[in-house]
């Protein structure tokens, strides 16, 4: 069974696709916020970078856009090589003009811009500058494909060109008709606002996360659409009997006072997609790392055996990795450059075998990936386009203690700090010190006597206590000089000898 779930919490939009149990994809955005992809801008040109055919554009945000000659935001991989994209930047600092979003944020990067403006409704792009009409190479049934060619000429539009995308499938040409028809409306309408409104300005914003998973998400194949917010509910409702196909029919609303994920026992899967440890079916696992550069993502066979050879265990282990990890690949939206690390294998045809089964895994993802074959190392290299931010990013922060390194101080390097607070604080002639550390390292330090040495010989004429407290962040600790006789401690207070 295939289903997508739509709820609302805290003032967020979250959606979500599942089959059997398992989740395909899942997003998260602000409700009322600015939906920043595919959104249309009158923007101004602050900067022009002719070596690099490109320039940076103020569109209103809080950072420049950057804009590059060669950006579309349709899939072109999935198209003919009739979209022509310009090579020339042709371009003065404070000209106003008309761009689209392609890609998010990321890090300390603006959005990327494109000028190759296109408008996507449910079966169809409308592109306002081109006179053209192209079918997703997607389509691939030959009897389907040539009906839509022959029905391509029918449904031309006056101004701009057409892509039939892959949900166009089997569709018929009024609904085609009237999906065009809408979209050029839409383009007519911004175009004419943007002649009477002075940049930086938003012509045009995409719909917001529930509305794109009916448009960009359902198949004929999803069973059910719950919803558990009211409003969204009955959103999606209006937008969905706007269509044929009995989208309407499928939405449900879901009225209990238990939690939609928990309900259908998902909450587990969300959980486990923010862990980089995933466990396979076999007992096998797959490691996920993200580097600033890249991600890294390793194999290992855990504990599974097999029950034959050493090279049919590998090479089952592999199989099983391909199909999970083109499933976190979608799920975490992970992007840029991916290197797979795949247990080795010594047959050739054991190698192919797997790379092709990592690329019919990933024919399902929406976004364009590029998967290069399998180096003498078991590496293998796959590239997947970004467009919005990585799930993980509205769902976990950066922690405040290791800064994103994901590692804290040892035990004996935090000792050793605390060592030299303390040479610090007797050098300054204080005959008493007072050290307030964390429980776990007060108690580290008594049983394995770590500063025994340094009491007994250079601390002897001296008294240091130990304050415990369970609050304390590991790595965290305060040292005090002292040379009072008489001390008011805590009664957790240790004396270290």
């Amino acid at each position: 069974m295939k289903r997508i779930f739509i709820d609302s919490y805290a003032g967020n939009i979250i959606g979500a696709l599942e089959k059997d149990g398992r989740l395909l994809e899942y997003q998260s955005e602000r409700l009322g916020g600015k939906i920043i992809v595919g959104s249309i801008f009158k923007g101004r040109v602050e900067s022009v970078l002719p070596g690099m055919q490109a320039a940076f554009v103020n569109i209103g945000l809080d950072k420049n856009g950057y804009l590059f000659t060669g950006e579309s935001l349709v899939e072109r991989h999935n198209l003919s090589e009739q979209i022509k994209l310009p090579t020339k930047l042709e371009l003065n600092v404070g000209d106003e003009i008309i761009v689209q979003v392609v890609k998010d944020t990321s890090g300390t990067k603006g959005v990327r811009l494109t000028s190759h403006v296109s408008l996507a409704g449910r079966n169809l792009v409308y592109l306002p500058k081109e006179d053209l009409m192209v079918l997703s190479r997607k389509i691939e049934n030959e009897e389907e494909a040539n009906r839509l060619n022959a029905l391509a000429e029918e449904i031309k539009p006056s101004v701009g060109g057409l892509i039939i995308r892959t949900a166009g499938a089997n569709t018929d040409k009024q609904t085609f008709i009237e999906e065009r028809d809408f979209l050029m409306g839409v383009a007519k309408d911004l175009y004419k606002r943007a002649e009477t409104v002075a940049a930086p300005q938003l012509l045009y914003e995409d719909g917001n996360l529930a509305q794109r998973m009916l448009r960009d998400v359902y198949t004929l194949d999803v069973d059910k659409i719950i919803v558990a917010d009211r409003g969204l509910y009955e959103d999606v409702l209006d937008v969905a009997k706007m269509r044929k196909g009995g989208v309407a029919d499928k939405i449900e609303y879901f009225d209990k006072n238990v939690d939609l994920f928990t309900e259908y026992g998902l909450i587990e899967e969300i959980d486990n997609m923010l862990r980089n440890k995933v466990k396979l079916s076999s007992g096998a696992y797959i490691n996920i790392d993200k580097t600033e550069a890249l991600t890294a993502i390793d194999v290992n066979t855990g504990k599974y055996i097999g029950e034959d050879s050493l090279e049919k265990t590998v090479f089952e282990t592999n199989l099983i990795a391909a199909d999970e990890i083109a499933r976190q690949l979608r799920l975490r939206n992970i992007s840029g450059i991916i290197v797979i690390d795949f247990i080795d294998m010594e047959e050739e045809e054991h190698r192919h075998a797997v790379v092709e089964r990592l690329k019919n895994a990933l024919k399902d993802d929406r976004s364009r990936c590029n998967v290069v074959g399998m180096t003498g190392l078991g590496l293998v290299e796959v590239t997947r386009k970004k467009k919005r931010k990585e799930t993980s990013a509205t769902l976990v922060k950066t922690c405040p203690y290791c800064k994103g390194e994901g590692l804290i101080f040892s035990n004996d390097y935090i000792i050793m700090k605390i060592r030299c607070a303390l040479l610090d604080v007797f050098a300054k002639d204080y005959s008493c010190a007072i050290v307030d550390l964390n429980t776990e390292i007060c108690d580290y330090i008594f049983k394995s006597g770590a500063m025994s040495k340094d009491v007994n010989k250079i601390w002897a004429d001296k008294r240091i206590y130990l304050v415990p407290h369970k609050t304390f962040h590991q790595e965290f600790f305060i040292v005090k000089g002292n040379n009072q006789k008489i001390i008011d401690l805590p009664d957790k207070a240790r004396l270290l000898y």
